[in-house]
């Protein structure tokens, strides 16, 4: 049986994904059911936010690593790195959220940007001294 999770893939980071889609499901339930004592509602928006997050954010993390590795000049790398995937993420984040079934949509998002900018400004530093070393 072939193991995802030690498969290498250019375009998808499966342990990426799968984390952030547990974290982020919880986070968003939480936020949900808090403001609106509303389960089954709060649950959907968990589980979009969880679903979404783990096939997003493993491309959203791989294009991260992309752009840091491939961008030549440092300073730009880690900038764009950080500012294209994390401006992807949460317009689609909030696109999901303002789908019907989610008490509380731009509530829902904020986490999303608590997460994914110093995220995606720490995977590209490591990613790009990973690459750089001799």
């Amino acid at each position: 049986m072939i193991n995802i999770f030690k498969t290498k893939n250019k375009y998808f980071d499966y342990k990426i994904g799968l984390a952030g889609g547990f974290v982020m499901g919880i986070i968003v339930y939480f936020i949900n059911y808090n403001a609106t004592s509303d389960f089954i509602n709060s649950f959907i928006a968990a589980l979009k936010q969880g679903v979404y997050t783990f096939l997003f954010g493993g491309f959203i993390m791989k294009l991260c690593e992309s752009i840091a590795v491939k961008i030549k000049p440092y300073i730009p790398a880690i900038f764009f790195a950080m500012l294209i995937p994390s401006f992807v993420s949460l317009v689609l984040t909030f696109g999901v959220h303002s789908l019907k079934g989610t008490p509380r949509p731009i509530e829902s998002t904020i986490p999303t940007a608590i997460f994914v900018i110093p995220s995606t400004l720490i995977w590209a530093y490591i990613k790009r001294k990973r690459t750089s070393r001799p």
